[in-house]
């Protein structure tokens, strides 16, 4: 009998124990808050655009690359990144529009408050209009993906100038903004066009008169520019570098069969080509039927051929080489 009335008083603690030991995790729940929540970095994140039309003659983006199945992911992180950059780039002008309200210093309280939220109107739709313009396209080929930049940019938007400041920022160790996770690669393309109908030689009269054309024979020193634009006693060394996706009728030959008459024919003659030691690459991008073109500058070997994921990686070697010499 002294068992038996023992039992019930053995459940019931128990019970309590099992109860209370559920409740714990509900009542340390803020401890474990996502990521996206902090700094209110998941409020201003911008939606990801996926178009279903592929890319288009006329386009204006950025190729890049990640690990297979983190397309998407990447895609978010460079538009976040894009975002930013857009965003700095639009801030001086929105700034000059909110000093125009502040001149009239006698005007009353009410008259002041207007004023106020009306210019901020602006700014805000001009702020946040090139981001939600972003367009990201999915390739049918496993881990490269498209950006495609809104149409009617200033020059300040150009895709090279926009990777080659991604790039410096990512190699500045100092820097203490937020590091790419799942960008690895990063190929600017400065204009798209169509593979057939000419469309290499189109690319070709189009952008390489400006890094490579030569005005007269007798004034050859000078004309060609760097990549500073500054102008050049001597000849440029240029390199060609196509990469062929998902087509079987062009090339690597035929490519640089196509672009390295262009540049002799531009230069008068005064262009060399120097595969390593370059002034110029030429970057080709052929995607089934599309093809797009940039123009590098050098620093594109030492920012590791825009691979973001590869020069955050340099950060480690050098912190492990630094490391090892202190303690010898």
């Amino acid at each position: 009998m002294v068992e038996d009335s023992e039992r019930p008083a053995k459940r019931l603690k128990m019970d309590q124990n099992n109860t209370s030991d559920t409740k714990q995790p509900h009542q340390n729940k803020g401890k474990y808050r996502p990521q996206s929540g902090r700094d209110g970095k998941g409020k201003n994140r911008q939606a990801l655009v996926i178009s279903a039309s592929g890319i288009h003659n006329n386009d204006v983006g950025i190729f890049v690359t990640s690990d297979k199945g983190q397309e998407k992911k990447c895609l978010q992180e460079l538009v976040d990144l894009l975002g930013e950059q857009f965003d700095q780039s639009g801030q001086a002008p929105s700034n000059a529009e909110d000093e125009k309200p502040r001149e009239d210093l006698d005007r009353d309280i009410e008259a002041d408050i207007q004023a106020e939220l009306d210019s901020l109107k602006p700014e805000r739709s001009t702020a946040n209009a090139p981001v939600q313009k972003l367009t990201c396209v999915e390739l049918d080929i496993p881990c490269v993906s498209f950006v495609r930049f809104p149409g009617g940019l200033s020059a300040s938007h150009n895709p090279v100038e926009i990777v080659r400041t991604l790039c410096a920022t990512a190699a500045n160790k100092d820097f203490q903004g937020p590091r790419s996770r799942y960008i690895k690669r990063l190929t600017p393309v400065s204009l798209v066009r169509k593979t057939m109908a000419n469309g290499l030689e189109s690319l070709c009269d189009e952008l390489l008169p400006a890094h490579f054309k030569v005005e007269d024979e007798r004034s050859v020193e000078g004309t060609a520019t760097d990549d500073a634009g500054t102008p050049q006693s001597k000849g440029l060394k240029f390199a060609i570098r196509p990469t062929i996706r998902n087509n079987n009728k062009i090339d690597r030959d035929q490519v640089i069969q196509t672009v390295a008459p262009k540049v002799e024919i531009l230069g008068k003659g005064i262009h060399k080509v120097d595969l390593k030691g370059y002034d110029k690459l030429i970057l080709v991008d052929v995607y089934r039927n599309i093809i797009g073109m940039s123009i590098v500058g050098n620093d594109f070997e030492t920012f590791k051929r825009y691979n973001l994921s590869e020069i955050h990686s340099s950060h480690f070697a050098d912190d492990k080489t630094e490391s090892s010499t202190t303690q010898a």
